[in-house]
């Protein structure tokens, strides 16, 4: 299971997993949103002090497991990228992995398009397109 939301959904997502599952957390998005909904310091805070912690111990007992990353940190690890992407374009290519929505505005809307984003409440890619 992917986990992008953090603190609000991470509990009911490891909940989900069945012996062997694996939660893999890569954001934390219900914490850290941005534009006008930025949370203050106090709420991050609170957040960070409500984010579930996962036991050694109960993962090996329940069989589960636990793993997050931080793509940012891999932009510099080209080999690795692109042998991601030599698996995963074929995938795409052929339908079995789906590609995400892609919204577009003109590029003379920029400033709609940053809204969107920094709205938080996009799903998939948003693109400018230049006439």
């Amino acid at each position: 299971m992917l986990d992008a939301n953090g603190v609000e959904t991470l509990r009911q997502s490891y909940a989900h997993l069945a012996p062997t599952g694996r939660l893999i957390v890569y954001g934390a998005h219900t914490m850290l949103r941005r534009g006008k909904d930025k949370p203050s310091w106090p709420k991050l805070a609170i957040d960070f002090l409500r984010t579930p912690w996962f036991h050694p111990l109960v993962l090996t007992n329940e069989n589960r497991g636990v793993l997050g990353f931080n793509l940012s940190y891999l932009f510099d690890e080209v080999s690795m990228l692109a042998l991601a992407l030599d698996a995963l374009l074929p995938w795409i290519a052929d339908g079995r992995l789906p590609s995400p929505p892609i919204t577009t505005f003109p590029f003379e809307a920029v400033a709609d398009a940053h809204a969107a984003l920094e709205s938080g409440r996009t799903v998939g890619k948003v693109a400018l397109v230049v006439s």
